[in-house]
């Protein structure tokens, strides 16, 4: 079956990744798509990040999913109530004093959207896109002091929504998503997060718990 149908709406040609993130595929794109099989069953992405390979591919009735709530939440909330996280976002502000009150607060008080819209702000307006939690799961990363950041890009966000409504979004570990949904001829992408070089990396400082080695794909 081929996966890539020609009846999207043409306002699909905005899809991008609505996040920056830390090993993102953006300048690999190419590469990847040239080694895609031309026919399969469905496309499953177990460590989504930001998407940028399901973004640029927009395939139908897929699978994402990743171990990070907050994330998972921000693909959920723009699939069912993009509206109202545009609104959120559109009454925003870059200033410093914003910022560090919105990344102060307690996403899990919000509502779904609100918490969306504060993801989307931060990733948008913190030093350089950087997606980093303390032990306590606590969003750490400074601001970013850019002059004027796109805290709305409201044409890539209808167009993410109606590319999510077609998608079944996971909130869970790998190994369960790929046990429960993976079937034969389905395209799996599989880009799981990388081990620290050092142990001052960033990388790892993904989710509360945080990556180690022991869970790393053999």
């Amino acid at each position: 079956m081929n996966n890539l149908k020609p009846s999207w709406p043409a306002m699909l040609a905005d899809t991008k990744p609505l996040l920056k993130w830390a090993g993102g595929k953006t300048q690999l794109l190419e590469e990847l798509i040239s080694k895609m099989p031309k026919k399969y069953g469905r496309y499953i992405e177990p460590f989504f990040g930001g998407g940028a390979l399901f973004f640029s591919v927009r395939p139908r009735n897929g699978i994402i999913a990743d171990s990070n709530p907050e994330l998972v939440n921000l693909y959920r909330s723009v699939a069912n109530s993009v509206d109202e996280v545009i609104s959120f976002l559109s009454q925003y502000q870059n200033t410093e004093e914003f910022f560090y009150d919105m990344r102060a607060q307690d996403s899990t008080k919000m509502t779904a959207a609100e918490a969306a819209a504060r993801t989307i702000f931060l990733n948008r307006t913190c030093f350089n896109g950087l997606y980093r939690v303390n032990r306590q799961g606590q969003f750490n990363v400074p601001f970013g002091r850019y002059k004027n950041p796109k805290i709305l890009d409201e044409a890539s966000l209808q167009a993410a929504s109606i590319l999510l409504r077609d998608t079944t979004i996971v909130c869970g570990d790998y190994k369960t998503v790929l046990r429960e949904h993976a079937q034969q001829n389905d395209f799996i992408f599989l880009d799981p997060p990388y081990l620290p070089v050092s142990e001052y990396a960033d990388f790892k400082r993904y989710t509360k718990e945080q990556f180690y080695e022991e869970d790393h794909i053999e």
